[in-house]
């Protein structure tokens, strides 16, 4: 895949604070990529830098395999905090102010209304929109010019779950017209369902980095049941390379030890008599994964 970003150590102290600490990352194209952390974890400062609104102390990034520049902000669309228009305006006077600072024609911008859900209400008043309409117009304005990366802060931020909802789907189409998306969020469950690759941050540094899926399959908890739930209890008691044996409903759970698969757990017990009625594993939702990363990186 093409490398879009490269990040290589950045540090970026406030004070005493410091924000970031040897933060590196590499995103590839078309891919929806979530950095993800609690408040205070760097999320923020990362994209500023990024954006060259916030100058790292030490580190480097690099643009489209090419040290950052005017030419690359080009290819760059975002939205940073807050959502901010003149409040008197309509959508298309806001969008027609920003395509001048940006220096891009006006060309494009009935069908990025029709996309973002605002073309029907295009001529209205800024301040008469809801906050979900003015993220979906902050998102908009990112557009303007067809970018080929999006950049997007906390997008869902604030908003009711219709709204969230509402940018979810957003984000999913602009992805599936083939923009690589950058997002910072600390709602798990929306990284989860949103993008395709996720970094953990915490104070600064960063916990893990990679496909969302391999989050999920990082499983070693399994569930087995048998006809004869007793024995099997008793008999998987007897199994060195499981822990935390427990029964939950009308299965029994256990966690694997470092290098112990399902298959060799399943073939302990038909040795031991005991025959599975069913045996699975159990992935672990990106939330549990999410806290678990963070417990080991204090």
């Amino acid at each position: 895949m093409d490398n879009i970003l490269t990040i290589n150590a950045l540090t970026k102290n406030y004070g005493r604070i410091r924000a970031l600490d040897g933060f590196d990352l590499e995103v590839n194209k078309g891919v929806v990529f979530g950095l993800l952390g609690p408040n205070g974890s760097g999320k923020t400062t990362t994209l500023s830098i990024l954006l060259d609104i916030v100058k790292p102390d030490r580190g480097s990034f690099r643009w489209f395999e090419e040290p950052p520049s005017h030419h690359s902000r080009k290819r760059i669309g975002a939205t940073l905090e807050y959502p901010v228009f003149y409040p008197y305006l309509s959508a298309v006077r806001n969008m027609k102010i920003i395509a001048r600072i940006k220096e891009k024609p006006f060309g494009d911008f009935e069908e990025i209304l029709k996309l973002v859900g605002l073309y029907d209400r295009k001529d209205d008043k800024f301040r008469t929109y809801s906050m979900g309409m003015k993220q979906r117009l902050a998102i908009a304005s990112a557009l303007i010019g067809n970018p080929e990366v999006l950049i997007l802060d906390e997008p869902t931020n604030g908003l009711d779950p219709q709204g969230i909802a509402d940018i979810r789907n957003l984000v999913i189409r602009i992805a599936n017209e083939g923009k690589t998306i950058i997002l910072a969020s600390h709602l798990l469950d929306e990284v989860q369902k949103m993008c395709s690759h996720v970094a953990v941050l915490k104070r600064g540094k960063r916990l893990f980095a990679g496909p969302v899926g391999e989050v999920l399959v990082v499983a070693d908890t399994i569930e087995l049941a048998a006809a004869d739930m007793k024995m099997l209890t008793e008999t998987l008691i007897g199994f060195r390379g499981v822990r935390d044996i427990r029964r939950e409903g009308e299965y029994l759970t256990a966690r694997l030890d470092k290098g112990v698969l399902p298959e060799d757990v399943n073939k302990y017990l038909a040795s031991q008599g005991v025959v599975l009625s069913h045996l699975a594993m159990r992935k672990r939702s990106l939330e549990e994964q999410f806290l678990e990363l963070l417990k080991e990186g204090e």
